[in-house]
């Protein structure tokens, strides 16, 4: 991580200049509604972040921090999220379509409303609480014809989600908080319980 905090203007500046911030420091920052689309944050910490409405089409946040940040309302499509820590983020009413998930920590993550239509998830951390003890949330989000590999799903708010045409492989799905009824659009395969 680097030494000092950047302001948002100087965020905006190198952005502009190098398309990169892998592995800065920027806990805490506002970038609300700003474009950040294919940047690259990989490994940097977005710790309680304000990144509500941003453009974040296909931004690279492989192995980034953003535990509690707020992604609501943010375009996350086609967004690489590949082993991101996203405790108790917020991430309600985003558009993660076509976004990549696996490995990530999604403990006590709000992904309520969110549309995750097409998006490949796998073996994400999602049966754990956050910090405050909140439950991981996808109430009423769009997973149609997502990719869920090896998700332990126990605890998790799954009630009114869209699940149809979804692959779920591996899934622990026993325990999580859901009308059984939505599965009968899911393809289930493999152990799925």
């Amino acid at each position: 991580m680097a030494e000092t905090i950047l302001s948002k203007d100087q965020i905006l500046a190198r952005l502009a200049e190098t398309s990169s911030l892998v592995g800065e420091d920027l806990k805490g920052i506002d970038l609300t509604g700003e474009n950040l689309s294919g940047y690259d944050f990989s490994r940097a910490d977005l710790s309680r972040a304000n990144l509500s409405g941003c453009d974040l089409r296909e931004a690279r946040l492989h192995e980034t921090t953003l535990r509690g940040a707020d992604l609501s309302g943010a375009n996350l499509h086609k967004a690489y999220l590949v082993a991101s820590d996203l405790l108790g983020a917020n991430l309600s009413g985003a558009n993660l379509v076509w976004s990549f998930l696996s490995g990530a920590n999604v403990g006590g993550a709000d992904f309520s409303g969110a549309d995750l239509t097409d998006a490949k998830i796998g073996v994400i951390e999602a049966s754990f609480p956050n910090e405050s003890g909140r439950a991981t949330s996808f109430r009423g989000a769009n997973l149609t014809n997502a990719v869920v590999n090896s998700t332990d799903f126990r605890g998790v708010d799954l009630r009114g989600a869209i699940l149809q045409g979804t692959f779920l492989y591996e899934a622990k799905i026993r325990g999580a908080i859901i009308d059984k009824s939505q599965f009968a659009d899911a393809i289930t395969m493999a152990e799925t319980y």
